[in-house]
């Protein structure tokens, strides 16, 4: 049993000492480089130490190897719920970066292909195979075969977000607001010249970043006459990587970009 007892604490401190190393990179939005191997290493390790350290209470009394065997169990439990919360978190932040990087890609097609078309949606299937793929890849590295944490279902689960981001994209905010840009200019291109004139206009942007962590996002705007007036808001002030980026602060509240336009026609 006093084998036991100094052997648990002893390992279980290396296992959390692991643990919380790789969840310090989660927690900013990284993923832990050959997490599965590592993962898998760590359990085959711990455990095969574990057994050697306490090989002599095996073999005592049915009281003594009872209790080796508890904590054992214990062990591995903590060991391996860990392990799984990693997997999970590791998979989310993947998923956000795909459909993140893969929206961006319509947001910049946006306009040059015909949307809710036949032609729009074969012109992007290659993007979405080509972002499924690299998923595909990353969560690979993730996989810890011995917990059944594989990437099967996260990668049918990101055909499934990406097939739906492609066909949201159309009547989404971001695209919304493209358009309403882009009706703007022609707007100001087809004005014709008259006398000699100067306008004034006064172009205000505005982001509101409540707590939260990223799923609520959504823009407004407004013009009149040379006026233009978009306010966007983004619960994203509790997101690791949004706090990252300004050096481990929170960003501000709400953020006011005014810009003065001066139209002088001769």
């Amino acid at each position: 049993i006093l084998a036991g007892d100094d052997s648990f604490p002893r390992h279980n401190r290396a296992v959390r000492a692991k643990l919380a190393s790789w969840k310090s990179r989660t927690s900013r939005g990284l993923t832990v480089d050959n997490f599965g191997t590592a993962a898998t290493q760590l359990i085959e390790r711990s455990m095969e130490s574990y057994d050697r350290d306490t090989l002599i209470a095996a073999g005592s009394d049915a009281s003594a190897a009872s209790y080796r065997l508890e904590m054992r169990s214990k062990l591995q439990g903590k060991m391996e719920t860990g392990i799984r919360e990693l997997f999970k978190g590791q998979v989310e932040i993947l998923e956000k970066a795909t459909l993140k990087k893969f929206n961006s890609m319509l947001l910049r097609q946006h306009g040059k292909n015909n949307e809710g078309t036949e032609q729009y949606y074969n012109d992007n299937a290659a993007a979405m195979r080509a972002a499924a793929f690299s998923f595909e890849t990353a969560v690979q590295d993730l996989e810890v075969p011995s917990l059944s944490l594989t990437k099967a279902k996260a990668v049918a689960e990101i055909d499934m977000k990406l097939g739906t981001a492609l066909n949201d994209f159309p009547d989404s905010p971001a695209a919304r607001l493209k358009n309403m840009k882009e009706v703007t200019r022609a707007a100001n291109k087809q004005k014709k010249p008259t006398e000699r004139s100067i306008d004034l206009g006064l172009d205000l942007v505005a982001m509101i970043r409540p707590d939260g962590f990223g799923n609520l996002q959504g823009f407004a705007g407004y013009q009149l006459g040379g006026n233009n007036v978009i306010v966007g808001v983004h619960n994203d002030a509790d997101a690791p990587d949004v706090i990252s980026q300004f050096g481990g602060k929170r960003p501000p509240f709400i953020r006011v970009q005014p810009k003065l336009k001066v139209d002088v026609e001769l």
